[in-house]
């Protein structure tokens, strides 16, 4: 079996290469279609503008002056744009893709604002539910009402027939229901995981917060989605995302701190292999795997190589460094501000993450590690400098992980060993609102560092570490480019904003080469595939007060959305 599925892989790949080189031996074929009238933006250094692009077989034929790419047959269509403005399809740099599939219809709790509204909002969503059916729900933000924790007294008496399991917002801390911590018996537990922590009160009685490693304790009691409703949220995230112009994703799948090895790679071999054997993916996928099984990933390349398909790819495999800054559990140098025995939660055991990145990077795998506070960032990029000393080559794509803390200085290190940093410019805007409480406005100065990054000439890719924060590069343009938050009238360390065309590249270009895809998509180049977005503004237009919108999306030469 695994010699015929080498020897088809071989086969697959030869024809890739014969479909590419195609292209470029073949310029003068016919278009398939050819769109006109517009302003084009390739992110091609050699052909940065263009008013017209032909498309032949879902790949760019040609970019220019309408007289240079007419290559019409007798069945070329001419689409006039009428002036609109044309990119290359945007690259989301971090999502949870089947994650943020199946949290579009749970219960969201992003905009709550009060102690009272969380409450009313599970006891809506819970009426109508049948006894003992669990009620899942994230998005939640204590910082958005002051900063108190919730407790499972706020929802207890609403819930007393649902267990309830609500994720926050950036998936590093949850809220258990009594119900729930009864089925799951976390009263029995006394002593609090490696990499995790359970939130008690006084009298040593689980709140029902449950923080990184702990959730598991809650989490393997959740119901499992089924396989039909992990394949449904696949297509449901995928519509949803072409419909904010991402053509490609970098997905690092369903695995969290503390959880199962196994999911991510259920959700390749049930969820997208099927989809694309269908034949009915929409969006490209760099996959991420769990370091702890760096072997197997290994071996998958070995055998298929690491474009499974046109839509499926093997990016590489990810670890986590510590937590999250909104949780209390981001690792610092020094101790929180508004708590001093607190600085953070270290949620892998250094040396194993040491050892595990420089034997993944030995085997020529792309290694990514979420890293938020200064300490950890400090702690992956000398794990990557050693890794690099010891199995030195070019082209590595080291990733870390948000980058959203930096201690003084440890950009440079960025640029210096050629590490790309993965951000996600739109969660700046929450963090603004509680960053110097947390750090002090001294280290507060530390975070979302993407100017110093970019200026050290490092690779700055930026992305929504969906369902985190959703899915849209739009907006995540806007507050890279202005730093501003909602109800403020100054952008928060102003001297870290942008300009539009790097924040554009950031989902484009950049974005390609930190995922190791620049040779197919990322720019509006001959010979890559035909994804690109039509907009109705130009997106470099930052600070006029007018603001772009997606009028369709293009993946493959096909219209994927259509406003």
């Amino acid at each position: 079996m695994g010699s015929l599925a080498t020897s088809l892989g071989i086969v697959l790949l030869s024809l890739a290469v014969a479909v590419l080189l195609s292209w470029k031996r073949n310029p003068g074929a016919p278009a398939d279609f050819v769109i006109t009238n517009c302003s084009i933006w390739t992110a091609d250094q050699d052909v940065p503008w263009a008013e017209s692009m032909a498309v032949r077989r879902g790949r760019i034929l040609r970019v220019g002056s309408l007289s240079f790419v007419k290559v019409a047959g007798s069945d070329t269509e001419f689409r006039d744009l009428e002036g609109q403005f044309v990119v290359p399809g945007f690259i989301d740099s971090h999502v949870h893709f089947i994650p943020g599939g199946l949290q579009l219809v749970r219960l969201d709790l992003h905009d709550v604002h009060t102690r009272l509204e969380f409450t009313q909002k599970v006891q809506h969503a819970a009426h109508g539910l049948e006894p003992n059916e669990w009620l899942q729900g994230f998005g939640w933000s204590n910082e958005h009402w002051g900063g108190e924790w919730p407790d499972s007294s706020w929802i207890d008496s609403v819930t007393e027939k649902n267990p309830v399991w609500l994720s926050r917002m950036d998936g590093h801390m949850g809220l258990a229901n009594k119900v729930a911590m009864d089925i799951c018996d976390l009263k029995s537990v006394k002593e609090d995981p490696t990499g995790g922590s359970i939130v008690r009160d006084a009298d040593g009685v689980p709140t029902g917060l449950l923080v990184d490693a702990a959730m598991i304790l809650l989490t393997s009691c959740v119901p499992k989605p089924s396989l039909e409703q992990r394949r449904d949220a696949l297509a449901r995230a995928s519509h949803y995302a072409v419909s904010k112009g991402v053509t490609s994703v970098v997905d690092f799948g369903s695995y969290f701190p503390g959880g199962s090895i196994k999911e991510s790679w259920n959700d390749f071999e049930e969820v997208y292999t099927w989809m694309d054997s269908l034949g009915n993916m929409t969006v490209r996928s760099a996959l991420f795997f769990p370091l702890e099984t760096w072997p197997r990933v290994a071996a998958l390349i070995k055998e298929r190589g690491r474009h499974i398909s046109d839509w499926v790819h093997i990016g590489g495999v990810k670890a986590f460094a510590d937590g999250s800054l909104g949780s209390g559990t981001a690792l610092f140098h020094q101790h929180y501000e508004d708590d001093p025995n607190n600085f953070g939660l270290r949620v892998a055991d250094l040396s194993w993450l040491s050892e595990s990145v420089s034997a993944a990077f030995e085997s020529k795998l792309q290694v990514a590690v979420h890293a938020i506070g200064d300490a950890a960032n400090d702690d992956v990029l000398g794990i990557y400098a050693d890794a690099i000393s010891k199995h030195p080559r070019q082209g590595h794509r080291l990733r870390v992980e948000h980058a959203q803390h930096l201690s003084p200085g440890a950009h440079l290190k960025f640029g210096t060993f050629s590490i790309s940093a993965s951000m996600q410019p739109e969660q700046l805007l929450d963090d603004a609102y509680y960053a110097v409480k947390k750090l002090g406005e001294k280290r507060s100065r530390g975070s979302y560092n993407l100017r110093s990054l970019l200026g050290n000439g490092s690779v700055v890719a930026l992305g929504s570490d969906w369902p985190v924060v959703a899915v849209n590069p739009l907006g995540g343009i806007r507050a890279a480019v202005e730093r501003t938050p909602s109800g403020w009238s100054h952008p928060w360390i102003p001297e870290e904003r942008i300009s539009a065309w790097d924040a554009v590249a950031g989902y484009t270009s950049l974005a390609a080469y930190a995922a190791a895809l620049e040779d197919l998509v990322g720019s509006l180049t001959p010979g890559k595939f035909a994804d690109f977005v039509v907009l109705s503004e130009s997106p470099f237009a930052q600070g006029t007060g007018i603001f772009p919108r997606v009028v369709a999306t293009f993946v493959g030469g096909n219209i994927a959305f259509l406003s």
